[in-house]
């Protein structure tokens, strides 16, 4: 029989492996090259343009500019430590408990408590990260309308402007004046600092207004589309709180019955934790929680417009 409850536990591991696009290489990188890993193109393509990393630990690069925005940059090795840490915690804590369908799962689980609080952090980050922007481009573009001189625009609007934008706006008007008398150039550059899609976009159109200054009235066109996404966010976190309170009071309950079960039922306790069957369902339930309480943390993502600005 015994062979048969390794079978269990390997397919188990196996699909929660694949599951959260785990391999093994990931493992040797983190523990052997970490802080030496280089971004690749496509990593940064991704976080310029919002797209999430996928994989447990591929997104290097994405967690690396979440620190840096937020000024924790010289935590990242630590972060990745602590990863590793927190699964060997999770999976030492689910052979105390003589469970070793639990070990992946818990292991899992541990690991994942760092990338969630970034991640939360993340999300918090651009939520701010979109409110400056709007009030950033929408004073800029205003006055750009009726002076058709951005340099001029982004100077004189520089002390209403706020971080943690500020400084890239800063950058831009001293990269005008003292470096590349190219606005094409500085413009490029200020559009590459900042990873929002909707500016990037408004970008783009005041590098056409360089040749074609009748573009400049789409502009407001694309301030419109930030208080478009911000009353969408609004709606949607309204919508989505009841459920996800339901959510996480099913999710308690599920693992309060654990312990309340020895008060109400020893038998049914005993068999849920000392026997096979019992192990294997509780791996099962932990499975479930976990995996749902990974959806939830997707969702508290800020929404974007598309690829195609929608």
């Amino acid at each position: 029989m015994h062979w048969i409850y390794l079978i269990c536990f390997t397919l188990l591991s196996a699909g929660l492996l694949a599951l959260f696009q785990v391999r093994p290489r990931d493992f040797t990188d983190v523990i052997f090259n970490t802080g030496r890993k280089t971004a690749t193109l496509s990593d940064e393509l991704n976080v310029l343009m919002g797209t999430p990393a996928r994989g447990f630990f591929n997104q290097d690069y994405e967690i690396k500019q979440i620190l840096k925005d937020t000024g924790r940059a010289d935590r990242y090795e630590a972060v990745t430590r602590l990863t590793l840490i927190l699964f060997a915690v999770g999976a030492v804590l689910a052979l105390l408990i003589g469970n070793v369908y639990l070990v992946p799962i818990l292991g899992l689980g541990f690991s994942l408590v760092p990338i969630w609080y970034l991640r939360s952090t993340a999300a918090s980050y651009k939520k701010h990260l979109n409110e400056e922007l709007e009030t950033a481009i929408s004073i800029v573009t205003t006055s750009y309308l009726r002076t058709e001189d951005l340099l001029r625009s982004v100077r004189e609007n520089l002390p209403y402007i706020n971080e943690p934008i500020k400084a890239n706006f800063e950058a831009f008007v001293y990269e005008s004046e003292l470096i590349n008398a190219n606005m094409t150039s500085a413009i490029n550059s200020l559009k590459m600092k900042i990873p929002n899609r909707v500016f990037h976009e408004w970008a783009n159109i005041l590098i056409q207004c360089q040749s074609d200054r009748s573009m400049k009235n789409t502009l407001p066109t694309i301030v419109q589309k930030f208080s478009d996404v911000r009353v969408v966010q609004s709606e949607l976190e309204a919508m989505m709180q009841g459920p996800r309170r339901e959510a996480i009071t099913m999710m308690f309950l599920v693992i309060a019955n654990v312990p309340l079960l020895y008060f109400l039922n020893k038998d049914w306790f005993h068999t849920l934790i000392y026997t096979t069957p019992g192990k294997i369902a509780l791996a099962i339930c932990a499975a479930i929680i976990l995996f749902a309480f990974t959806q939830i943390m997707k969702l508290s993502k800020p929404i974007e417009y598309g690829g195609d600005g929608t």
